[in-house]
């Protein structure tokens, strides 16, 4: 069937690219189109279908034949709600794999930890604490120390799609975060490294997770064997749902900073009232000679000076009108000329732990606002030093603390041939504790948030897990509105 291999180009061309003369049919996956084509043994009349994405009915028919494997009977009158059950999610035949869809129709498949166990749940670890979207007490305890081995097979991806491999877990409410350090140990059958997973981040549906691999599909059906050796020792235990295949979310970076355009119509009600006061702290002389340019320089942002110590601080609006302002650090670290500084210097952190004194007055932050602090930095030439994470401890308030990360981790990617890349796996969604690429070069992650008080004073502590900060560059701290 060799010379039934047909390259696109030459469908195209038979068909006059899809031209609707020659159109013969229209099939419940798309149109159907005739054409003349040339191969090794002569020369052919064919019939073309060209699947139409937007027909759903491929798709419709594939879902359909999904509710005949469901665990129990989906009841719905039309194929509208047949996919709403479907971003739902359904649980399938067995009790042990769990189907759902993204926003983007693409396919989501999590296999019970009890399935890659090969357990039985009535004989085996299980627990009934917690809900689980499989057949009851399939949480599995995972302690400090214990060998876990895997076997993960799916059966209903999507082909052509990059997927995150996530390990699904319940942590107790004691370790409720927006993420939390879990150093998971963990490899593929057959490498000889072990691969690390510093992070774990909380779902909308309250249970945990983190990230193990990256692959393309190139198939429905995909086998893991994964070998789970170890995880921190602060996560005593944790209760494993299941393994998650999830598409990977793109990342789009917003400007925060936007220039000044004719979109901005509302810029009178968005200018500060005092803003001639906040003007006088400026360090220049702000040359204006109408209101509305009195604006445009607020949303380009200038330097001013505030409190005993003459601190500068960058300051500026955002598209909304609120208030920003990104202010140098103390005395922490080691100062530098640093010309990609708006300061024109930056500090070296180069110790195990450094402390942040954050205080901004009243009058540089909008009222009733709630806002967050980002740390904004950059790495020295050698990177490797920063995969670890950072804990942060605000000492005003005790032990509350929480977890962030200054480099994006590289989670493996299963390749599907040896030394090809299918994908590149720098970014990650946006989420409070990861950091993020800034348009003007500097990375950032968010610390820490508030509600605006009367006047706003933190001693931050960060402490490195693994080494020292090695040189981490860091411009300021930034404050934004949420």
């Amino acid at each position: 069937f060799q010379h039934l291999r047909i390259q696109l180009e030459e469908i195209t061309s038979a068909t006059d690219n899809f031209n609707d003369e020659n159109r013969i049919g229209v099939g419940g996956f798309g149109k159907v189109y005739k054409g003349e084509l040339s191969h090794s043994k002569g020369r052919s009349m064919v019939a073309i279908k060209r699947l139409n994405p937007n027909e759903w009915k491929g798709q419709i028919f594939f879902y359909e034949e999904m509710n005949k494997t469901a665990e129990s009977p989906l009841n719905y009158r039309s194929e509208v709600e047949l996919l709403k059950l479907l971003y739902k999610g359904v649980l399938l035949k067995g009790g042990k794999t769990y189907f759902s869809l993204n926003k983007k129709g693409e396919h989501c498949e999590m296999i019970s930890i009890a399935e890659c166990l090969g357990l039985d749940v009535k004989r085996n670890n299980f627990s009934t604490k917690y809900n689980s979207r499989f057949t009851v007490g399939t949480y599995h305890y995972l302690y400090t120390g214990e060998i876990l081995k895997t076997h993960v097979t799916t059966q209903f991806l999507s082909p052509g799609i990059t997927y995150t491999v996530n390990l699904v877990f319940k942590l107790p409410n004691v370790f409720r975060r927006c993420i939390y350090y879990i150093g998971l140990n963990y490899k593929l059958q057959g490498e000889t490294d072990n691969s690390i997973s510093h992070m774990a981040y909380e779902r909308e549906d309250g249970s945990w997770m983190c990230e193990l691999y990256q692959f393309t599909t190139n198939h429905k059906t995909i086998e893991l064997q994964i070998l789970f050796c170890s995880f921190s020792d602060s996560c005593w235990s944790i209760e494993v749902e299941g393994i998650e295949f999830r598409p990977m979310e793109k990342v789009q970076h917003k400007d925060e900073n936007q220039p000044i355009s004719d979109s901005d119509t509302n810029w009178e009600e968005n200018m500060p009232t005092d803003y001639e006061d906040i003007m006088k702290l400026s360090e220049n002389s702000l040359q204006w000679t109408a209101k509305e340019e009195a604006y445009s320089v607020f949303r380009k942002g200038f330097f001013i000076s505030v409190g005993e110590k003459k601190r500068c601080i960058w300051f500026y609006l955002d598209k909304n009108g609120k208030k920003c302002c990104m202010s140098q650090l103390g005395t922490s670290g080691t100062k530098t000329f640093f010309p990609e500084s708006r300061f024109g210097v930056a500090v070296q952190w180069d110790s195990l732990f450094f402390f942040i004194d954050v205080e901004v007055q009243s009058r540089l932050v909008s009222s009733e606002t709630a806002y967050a602090i980002y740390l904004v930095y950059k790495f020295p030439k050698d990177q490797s030093k920063f995969d670890a994470p950072v804990s942060v401890n605000a000492t005003t308030h005790g032990s509350d603390v929480w977890y962030i990360c200054l480099s994006s981790h590289q989670t493996p990617v299963i390749r599907p041939k040896a030394n090809q890349n299918t994908h590149n796996p720098v970014n990650k969604p946006e989420m409070k504790g990861f950091p993020q690429q800034r348009n003007d070069g500097w990375m950032e992650v968010q610390i820490w948030k508030w509600q605006t008080p009367i006047t706003i004073y933190k001693r931050l502590m960060l402490t490195h897990l693994n080494e020292k900060f090695g040189k981490l560059i860091v411009e300021g701290i930034e404050f934004r509105p949420i």
